[in-house]
């Protein structure tokens, strides 16, 4: 220990700070490793229930799908979200809908899609204008209008097909999505 301290003694103020930030570096890293190492262990003997591959409960809907962050051998409560009419109304998409089960609802966002089911988001809707929910009746709405005042990438194609998403958020971190097709005719 003498002799590392002679050695440090010696070095002149460059090299001093350039040996504090290496040994704080090696201390780092060999900390990060063991950490690591351990966390490792203790999840190799874990196996995955069907809560955390994303169980959808029973009584969901056909398009709904589910995630949950529950813990593993956690039965999945029965709750869903319902998408019960998407339209083209006049120039803007209209969707309404329904959510149940005995989990308190947080929020629902709805999405407005481009191209089906799993198509890509269109960034023609003005993101401002967000979903109404009614909480004593279990309902939800958004109206999907023009964004004005900037440039539009990729405008409503009255050619194409339209679904939305819409996923709720419950209590307990669990969620729940539906996805139906736009039904009419888009502006344009």
């Amino acid at each position: 220990m003498r002799g590392m301290l002679d050695w440090f003694s010696g070095l002149n103020v460059i090299q001093k700070v350039l040996a504090v930030l290496f040994a704080a570096l090696l201390i780092f890293s060999a900390s990060y490793l063991v950490t690591n190492g351990f966390l490792w262990l203790a999840g190799a003997g874990r196996t995955d229930s069907p809560v955390e591959e994303g169980a959808v409960p029973e009584g969901a809907s056909a398009g709904s799908t589910g995630t949950a962050s529950a813990s593993p051998g956690s039965t999945v409560p029965d709750f869903a979200v319902e998408i019960a009419s998407a339209r083209w109304e006049g120039g803007k998409a209209v969707v309404e809908g329904t959510w149940s089960g005995a989990l308190a609802l947080s929020s629902v966002h709805c999405d407005l899609l481009e191209g089906g089911e799993s198509g890509r988001s269109t960034d023609w809707w003005d993101r401002s204008v967000g979903t109404d929910m009614s909480f004593s009746k279990r309902t939800f709405s958004q109206e999907f209008v023009q964004a004005e005042g900037r440039k539009i990438e990729a405008p409503i194609d009255p050619e194409s097909s339209y679904w939305v998403l819409c996923s709720g958020q419950f209590s307990g971190g669990w969620s729940m999505t539906d996805t139906a097709p736009v039904k009419g005719t888009p502006p344009g």
